[in-house]
């Protein structure tokens, strides 16, 4: 009897860690979707699919016109906003605390954080060729203070912005080559760690962040050029704190990681096409 009674409550007590488990789960996953939108992600993520077709377009001449809309149809399922956003979510739910990602929701609901991220939300759509143009010209007439551009400093330098966008550039380079290579005769194919060795060698990561740390002061004066020098120090110090950094850790890697397994995607469904092997 005593054996039994004990695997009795051996099996409630694993059935009540189990449903423990996942209301905490649920719990963590409705913080991380809250946070995902409040951090301004999903606006931001749900032009990449534009921008990426902006990019393909500068091919035009290029590749042949049944390459470029294979490969745009393929990018637009792979970066599909909704996939996306499952995937970063649930990332962050490991990552995060949720004590942390609480004290991350009360900064961004808060007055500054609230217009901090809808810079970032315009920017993400408003950012063109010739909006940047236009942004250069009234820099010229009348440029940033010392303070404006030593804020924006501390910023790239607090979000680690050129490192983030390098891997950014180099996950998403590698995933649209797999998805050229991927469309090549099986016995030409160039594989991943071929492809890897070229794109550094056609973009060594030393130039690379160096052109970021060149390009990044502008972007981000572009982003932020409506926030207030007090609003960008407190984003700042947000950054810099110790859940701040934490959070941008965990956010950096929940959409470095969500972007690269997209991009592996678009690979796979270009592969998947119909095509004539020789």
């Amino acid at each position: 009897m005593k054996v039994l009674l004990r695997c009795a409550f051996a099996l409630f007590a694993l059935a009540t860690f189990a449903s423990l488990s996942h209301a905490q789960s649920k719990k963590a996953l409705e913080l991380s979707n809250r946070l995902y939108e409040r951090s301004g992600l999903a606006v931001q993520l749900g032009s990449l699919t534009g921008q990426f077709e902006e990019g393909l377009a500068l091919n035009r001449d290029k590749v042949p016109d049944e390459f470029l809309t294979a490969i745009g149809q393929a990018a637009k399922a792979s970066f599909d906003p909704a996939t996306l956003r499952k995937d970063i979510v649930r990332s962050l739910a490991e990552k995060m605390s949720a004590a942390d990602t609480r004290q991350v929701l009360a900064w961004l609901d808060g007055d500054v954080g609230r217009r901090v991220t809808l810079a970032e939300e315009r920017a993400s759509t408003a950012m063109t060729a010739e909006s940047m143009d236009a942004f250069f010209e009234r820099q010229k007439a009348d440029p940033p203070s010392e303070k404006r551009r030593q804020l924006i400093k501390d910023l790239i330098e607090s979000i680690k912005a050129v490192d983030f966008s390098a891997s950014l550039i180099e996950t998403v380079s590698l995933g649209v080559a797999l998805g050229m290579d991927a469309t090549q005769p099986v016995q030409k194919r160039i594989g991943v760690a071929g492809l890897r060795a070229r794109l550094r060698e056609a973009m060594p990561s030393a130039q690379l962040r160096a052109s970021l740390s060149a390009s990044l002061p502008a972007m981000m004066g572009f982003t932020y050029g409506d926030v207030s020098d007090a609003d960008l120090a407190a984003y700042v110090r947000f950054n810099r704190s110790p859940v701040g950094m934490r959070y941008n850790d965990a956010m950096s890697a929940a959409v470095a990681e969500a972007l690269a397994r997209a991009s592996v995607r678009i690979g796979e469904l270009l592969d998947a096409t119909p095509k004539e092997r020789t």
